[in-house]
């Protein structure tokens, strides 16, 4: 049975999150905790050997007000203790996050990706080679057995409609990790619609889009230029260069045998200066 005390903020040991912490949204935070006190209390459960003891208690969920509330100077705060180990504590946090409905479309995407990992830790890999074969929409995550029993999971859990599961899960599958770096703090986290074009780029544009990002925040423009025209290769001058590149990895014996096979006796050391 779950148990509410008021905890001491330096019991509690904070650890890695699933998502970044935005210093501007604890600021607004803390100004509705100063204006309204706290309405919800935060979710931990106890690791008493936790650095050596100083930190009987780990956060499950609540980072956001464990930080606002540090911000303020508070001692205490309200919080409730859960009976879960490291993985449970894992799904506690994602659920009571999208529960909340505090995340954006590259967030959500990041928790449903993290609920499966966890997943399949308990019930093994997906089979992706298991496709039905009747099955419309080759690209539907839900199409191998394993995993629809993950979707329905993940919905009854997490309260996602179908489509909103299969959203998240090509955006988390197919965004590339330095991208969704990359795309931090930009518009693009907050539009859905632009995490799944960007998701349907090959791994090489997604690099080039993270790069330029860097440059700039803006990501249209950087789209666009995905869309240049590429200059034409000439196929022939492919050719030559790889012949040329093929030559100069030959020994005499090879270079001799080859000059044999074409008939000719005709000075080839132009291919080893052109390589």
């Amino acid at each position: 049975m779950a148990e509410f005390i008021r905890a001491p903020l330096s019991d509690i040991h904070i650890g890695d999150r699933l998502r970044p912490i935005d210093p501007a949204y604890v600021e607004m935070l803390a100004a509705s905790l100063t204006e309204r006190g706290q309405i919800s209390p935060i979710m931990i459960r106890r690791t008493p050997a936790k650095n050596k003891g100083a930190t009987p208690f780990t956060l499950v969920a609540g980072g956001y007000r464990t930080t606002a509330a540090k911000l303020l100077g508070w001692s205490e705060i309200d919080a409730i203790i859960v009976e879960a180990d490291a993985q449970e504590a894992q799904l506690l946090e994602i659920s009571e996050n999208l529960y909340r409905n505090e995340l954006n479309p590259l967030d959500r995407a990041i928790f449903v990706m993290k609920y499966r990992e966890l997943w399949e830790e308990k019930n093994g890999k997906i089979d992706k080679t298991r496709h039905l074969k009747n099955s419309k929409g080759h690209d539907d995550p839900t199409m191998f057995s394993s995993g629809r029993e993950l979707s329905r999971a993940v919905q009854e859990r997490l309260g996602f409609g179908e489509n909103t599961y299969k959203r998240a899960t090509r955006i988390g599958q197919n965004l590339h990790p330095v991208l969704r770096h990359a795309v931090r703090g930009t518009d693009a986290e907050g539009d859905q619609s632009m995490l799944l074009k960007l998701a349907k780029l090959s791994a090489d544009d997604q690099l080039r889009v993270a790069n330029a990002l860097r440059e700039s925040p803006d990501i249209k423009p950087v789209l666009q230029m995905l869309k240049a025209p590429k200059a034409e290769v000439d196929p022939q001058q492919a050719v030559f260069e790889k012949m040329a590149a093929l030559w100069s990895k030959a020994d005499e014996e090879t270079q001799r045998r080859f000059l044999d096979h074409i008939g000719s006796n005709s000075d080839f050391s132009f291919l080893e200066r052109a390589a």
